[in-house]
């Protein structure tokens, strides 16, 4: 641990910038540390952009805009929404869920990173030289998996949609090989997955694999600090862009809207920049949606243990149950989705057809209080940095398998999530994913 301090060192800037924003702005100690934290892990992802796969970074960075910056904004404005608030004042918020994110980051750095991309890149051109149709066949089953969807058991969707990735490891393969045509290829794919979101309204995938690719991009092209930051500030402009048009749009194509989508979608994303409401939206659910997640956790914090008992680590047992056992083996185990544990914990009633997670801090609030909430993150932490860790082992039986990690992760980098989708992700396509080398190995001896 005290070696990973060393090399995050810039995490002790925290400190004096956090004094800094206490003396100057009158900004109260833990939002002010909060802050401080988050504005050096977004500065740490965008350094490690390009050199390293900096996915624990990224989890760290995403929950901090989400749990210490948005709840931040929403504490010092005049929106007030009759759902979307804080439930708890900044003094009893803040408390909480810096130090649990900070001991989440901390639990991580028991465990090195040896997530090095020239490393990895000398694996990849051995494997791309030995087999260079390998990316054009992931990217070609990853494209055609998607329209099996129709044909495929309920049961086995999931799979499946892991499965379709593949298309993005093959497109980070051609980004190492150095193949003339590795950048039409990336394009295509990324263009395919943009209109599959604008098809559907969802924009998930869009986001988090323009994220997890964006450090294989930046090797490439050998981006400066400057470029990638002036990268990161166009980046988060799309966001915002999608999330001011996301609401509308849907509500368009959900009332059977049968023109052209990618038309009507631009259409709107050009009105909401003319009238600047992207910057400056007249919306309040739209403003209070954007970024701030905090405002489940404080609704946690008021409903327990006042109105519901701490749960006492029976939802972490149940995702722990969901993870590991197959169903017929626990045919009542619980199913990945939010909405019962929602409920239950914040007290607040939610659509037939809408599902939220209570997120991993609010989890751990709702099982263990404030302390017990804490404790619970760092040894999160401690699992995550010992998987991150254990996967770099396996590179000596499967070379190239750290290539395949934004799969693992696809879902565990997201702070919204709670532990039982987390979990489940991460353990079912570990599984899946080791699965599928282990049989390309053994059936064509392609040690991927």
């Amino acid at each position: 641990m005290l070696n990973n301090l060393k090399e995050e060192k810039g995490i002790f800037w925290t400190v004096p910038a956090a004094l800094v924003l206490n003396l100057v702005f009158g900004i109260q100690g833990w939002t002010s540390i909060g802050l401080a934290f988050t504005f050096f892990y977004i500065l740490q992802v965008i350094r490690k952009m390009g050199h390293t796969i900096p996915i624990i970074d990224l989890m760290t960075a995403l929950a901090a805009l989400q749990w210490i910056v948005g709840p931040y904004i929403d504490y010092h404005n005049d929106v007030n929404h009759y759902k979307y608030f804080m439930y708890v004042p900044e003094e009893v918020y803040m408390p909480f869920v810096v130090p649990a994110l900070i001991a989440f980051r901390l639990g991580t750095l028991f465990f090195k990173d040896y997530s090095d991309l020239e490393n990895i890149g000398q694996r990849v051109n051995q494997l791309i030289n030995k087999y260079p149709k390998l990316p054009y066949i992931l990217v070609v089953a990853g494209l055609l998996i998607p329209y099996l969807n129709s044909f495929i058991p309920p049961a086995l969707r999931f799979v499946f949609f892991l499965l379709s990735n593949i298309k993005y490891v093959g497109v980070i393969y051609l980004l190492f090989s150095g193949k003339p045509n590795r950048w039409p290829v990336f394009m295509g794919v990324m263009s395919v997955t943009a209109l599959g979101s604008i098809a559907s309204g969802m924009f998930h995938d869009l986001l988090l694999w323009a994220m997890l690719t964006f450090t294989f991009v930046a090797r490439e092209l050998k981006l400066t600090m400057g470029r990638k930051i002036l990268v990161s500030i166009l980046a988060v402009f799309m966001a915002m862009t999608i999330q001011s048009v996301k609401h509308e749009y849907r509500s368009i194509i959900h009332a059977g809207y049968g023109g052209n989508k990618v038309a009507l979608f631009t259409g709107l994303a050009m009105d909401n920049w003319s009238t600047g409401r992207i910057v400056n939206p007249t919306n309040e659910e739209e403003m209070n949606a954007r970024l701030n997640q905090g405002w489940i956790i404080s609704a946690v914090m008021k409903h327990m243990p006042h109105y519901e008992p701490y749960a006492g680590g029976s939802t972490i047992i149940e995702g722990l149950e969901a993870a590991l056992l197959p169903r017929f083996l626990a045919p009542n185990k619980k199913k990945a989705g939010g909405r019962e544990n929602f409920m239950k914990y914040t007290g607040l009633q939610l659509g037939d057809n809408t599902s939220m997670g209570i997120s991993l801090a609010g989890e751990g609030y709702a099982n263990y209080g404030a302390y017990g909430g804490v404790l619970f993150m760092f040894c999160w932490g401690l699992f995550i940095g010992w998987f991150w860790q254990k996967l770099f082992t396996f590179t000596a039986i499967y070379p190239t398998l750290m290539i395949w990690s934004p799969i693992l992760f696809l879902q565990v980098i997201k702070a919204e999530t709670e532990f039982v989708v987390v979990l489940n992700h991460l353990i079912k396509a570990s599984v899946l994913v080791f699965g599928l080398l282990w049989g390309i190995r053994r059936q064509w001896g392609v040690r991927i």
